[in-house]
């Protein structure tokens, strides 16, 4: 019994040493092994938190290069209803909406700076002329120029995008004032209100050569002219002249469509040939989704008028005033 005590107690200590001894290995092998997750999830986390931040940095300099990440600033004058146009509060217009659609497409956030002044000599001061805005755009102080450029135009420091909107001009008369037709303005006389314009000046000049004309530097004070009747007549563009009957005067008929070549573009610092790219590419889409002929129609009448009126331009034919009529109402 004794040596069996013995021998039991012999027997008991080695057993408990090695349960201890086999516990503790357990308890370090499932250290190791926590650590092991731990440290995994760590280095996973910071590979997330990397790649996260390597995403974001990518997100930020997605779209175009401007001034601002993320920001396309724009200069104009502000002030060629119904294209672009400044109220006490916000900017507005044709143009306006247009490119907050292409800023959309381009992944950059419209704004307006101040608009652009013109100062002469005598330091008088008027609304902006294109080749101000440009310089704008050239020196930095904008992304993108919008105040109605011509697409022909040859200003310094700029490159034109795509054309985005063509204008040819309206010859518009009051209606029940026996001005139906182009015959019925000729007379000695006459006087025609006409937007401030080099192609129009020249289409007076050949085909109203008895009548008085006097320039506007904005086409809606052209309109007013004729509206308030001190004018016969006014020449403007044709959409602008869609527009002022939409939603002022629906008394106003188009007497004749003149043909142009007329076409407005955006300017952007010459040599930003990703913005340039990104705006046409913007403008491409707008227009092959059929958001463009529905901004276009919300502004100015049936896109499809107008589409026609450019068919007729490619044939070589200018005078369309039933159409011109029929898509405003007048």
């Amino acid at each position: 019994m004794t040596d069996l005590s013995l021998s039991a107690r012999t027997r008991r200590v080695p057993l408990g040493a090695a349960l201890r001894a086999a516990g503790a290995a357990v308890l370090a092998l499932a250290f190791t092994v926590a650590l092991a997750v731990c440290l995994s999830a760590l280095t996973g986390c910071s590979s997330d938190e990397a790649s996260s931040a390597q995403t974001g940095g990518e997100k930020a300099t997605e779209g175009a290069p401007t001034a601002e990440a993320g920001v396309l600033m724009v200069a104009s004058a502000l002030n060629s209803e119904p294209y672009e146009q400044a109220t006490s509060t916000s900017q507005i217009g044709f143009t306006v909406e247009l490119l907050r659609l292409v800023g959309e497409r381009a992944g950059l956030d419209v704004q307006f700076a101040k608009a652009v002044n013109h100062k002469d000599a005598d330091q008088n001061i008027t609304p902006g002329r294109p080749e101000d805005v440009a310089a704008k755009v050239a020196a930095g102080e904008a992304d993108l120029g919008a105040s109605s450029i011509p697409a022909d135009a040859a200003l310094e420091g700029v490159a034109l995008s795509e054309p985005y909107l063509h204008a040819d001009y309206a010859v518009v008369t009051k209606m029940d004032t026996g001005h139906d037709d182009l015959a019925s303005i000729q007379d000695a006389g006459t006087v025609v209100a006409v937007q401030n314009d080099a192609a129009i000046a020249a289409w007076v000049a050949e085909n109203l050569p008895e009548a008085e004309v006097v320039a506007f530097e904005d086409g809606i004070d052209a309109l007013m002219e004729l509206n308030s009747e001190r004018a016969q007549a006014a020449i403007v563009d044709e959409p602008r002249f869609r527009r002022y009957v939409q939603v002022k005067e629906p008394h106003l008929q188009a007497v004749e469509l003149v043909a142009s070549d007329k076409d407005y573009a955006f300017a952007v610092a010459a040599g930003n040939e990703a913005l340039l790219t990104a705006v046409n590419e913007a403008l491409t889409a707008l227009r092959a989704d059929g958001s463009y002929d529905a901004l276009y129609d919300s502004w100015f009448g049936d896109a499809g008028i107008a589409n026609e009126a450019a068919a007729s331009r490619e044939k070589g034919t200018g005078n369309a005033p039933e159409a011109v009529q029929d898509s405003t109402g007048a």
